[in-house]
């Protein structure tokens, strides 16, 4: 058993792969994952279909299904700071709401040992403070403009965003323990074995290399 129900917050850049550790940690934990993208996809979805997307931002964001034009919001938000300040009020809330809600049920001992929070703006919002540990995934920065590419983002898209978030020094100086996300996926697993073996349970390391706890705070 676990010594307690950690809450894991996963920290990095975008293409980092925050994602594809919440996925194998919550397999090898067992964990369940937080997901703050999908969370906000729905809490869009619903804010275009009863109108108040569009109250908030303007024409032009809302399509004629009724459904969100992300691909116009995308191309507007993160260049006009109003504008994305504006869709930050109408989806965090509710996105806020239902990420606390989680961490409340997983501390009264509902589902997986393990909670894990998928969340872009972890730190910015202050839900790092509800975690036990907090994770950065670290991948260097050509290697991470390679993986976004890969999705259609160029490197000027990814400065831009990241902009809005939390600079990347300040995000590994707070995490308890650094991945390396830069080898193969089973390079990935055996970090994160290394990793809950240390939280008292989970699958045992592979190897007898020790946990990969950091003392440098520099980028």
């Amino acid at each position: 058993m676990f010594r307690s129900r950690p809450v894991i917050g996963l920290l990095g850049g975008i293409s980092s792969g925050k994602s594809t550790v919440a996925r194998r940690l919550a397999s090898l934990g067992p964990g369940r994952v937080v997901d703050a993208d999908s969370l906000a996809h729905d809490a869009l979805a619903a804010a275009a279909a009863d109108g108040r997307l569009e109250a908030a931002l303007g024409p032009g964001f809302v399509r004629e299904d009724g459904k969100p034009d992300r691909a116009a919001l995308g191309a507007s938000v993160f260049s006009d700071t109003a504008l994305l300040r504006r869709l930050e009020r109408l989806i965090h809330p509710t996105v806020q709401v239902a990420i606390k809600a989680a961490i409340e049920d997983h501390l009264r001992g509902e589902g997986p040992a393990v909670l894990i929070l998928d969340v872009p703006l972890l730190i910015e919002v202050g839900l790092d403070r509800a975690c036990t540990e907090l994770w950065f995934i670290e991948v260097p920065d050509e290697l991470r403009k390679e993986r976004a590419g890969g999705r259609g983002m160029t490197a000027e898209q990814i400065a831009q965003r990241e902009r809005f978030q939390s600079p990347l020094v300040r995000k590994r100086a707070r995490a308890d323990r650094i991945l390396v996300n830069a080898g193969t996926p089973a390079d990935l697993d055996e970090q994160i074995r290394r990793a809950l073996a240390d939280l008292g349970a989970g699958p045992a390391p592979l190897s007898p290399v020790g946990p990969a706890k950091h003392a440098d705070p520099a980028a």
